[in-house]
């Protein structure tokens, strides 16, 4: 499952994807890397999901690293590529809504077919406001990092404290 979701969002971010001006992505590209490693350092004795392997990748770590470097950048690209920076606020927020509902659906079925458990009290629905606030970071990122970095350190104190994890 994990296999083909990477190469569903290669394929659609190859396909799709803004690569005329991909330069203007790069560096909200790279703090969504930075944020999953992050985590996973932060995290790696105690995670609040983890990536079964499935019949072709043999470790949570290799499927996790096919995220880092394939999957969420592409994800981020699609995003950025048909983000309506021009439009409305309500149809801003109707544009998250749309990736964060998707997201969740794409993820419930990894859910549901054990490719991914939670653990440590992080539990389905509190998907809902991670994928809010990843998807509006990223928006965020895009036109103020330096704003993102002072938000994201906050948001990364309070999960760290929420979850209780340990900094060894």
């Amino acid at each position: 499952m994990h296999l083909l979701l990477f190469i569903l969002l290669f394929l659609l971010a190859y396909g799709f994807g803004n690569w005329r001006e991909w330069l203007k992505y790069n560096h909200t590209i790279f703090y969504v890397i930075t944020s999953n490693l992050l985590y996973n350092f932060f995290c790696h004795d105690k995670l609040l999901w983890e990536y079964k392997p499935d019949y072709f990748l043999m470790s949570h770590t290799i499927i996790d690293l096919l995220y880092t470097f394939i999957a969420l950048p592409a994800i981020t690209l699609l995003y950025l590529s048909f983000y309506p920076f021009d439009k409305p606020m309500f149809r801003q927020v109707r544009y998250i809504g749309q990736w964060v509902l998707s997201s969740m659906a794409i993820e419930y079925v990894f859910y549901k077919f054990d490719r991914l458990l939670l653990h440590n009290n992080y539990y389905y629905w509190m998907d809902l406001l991670f994928y809010l606030v990843m998807y509006s970071m990223i928006r965020l990122h895009y036109s103020r990092p330096i704003l993102t970095y002072v938000l994201s350190t906050g948001i990364i104190s309070f999960m760290l404290w929420y979850f209780h994890i340990p900094l060894k």
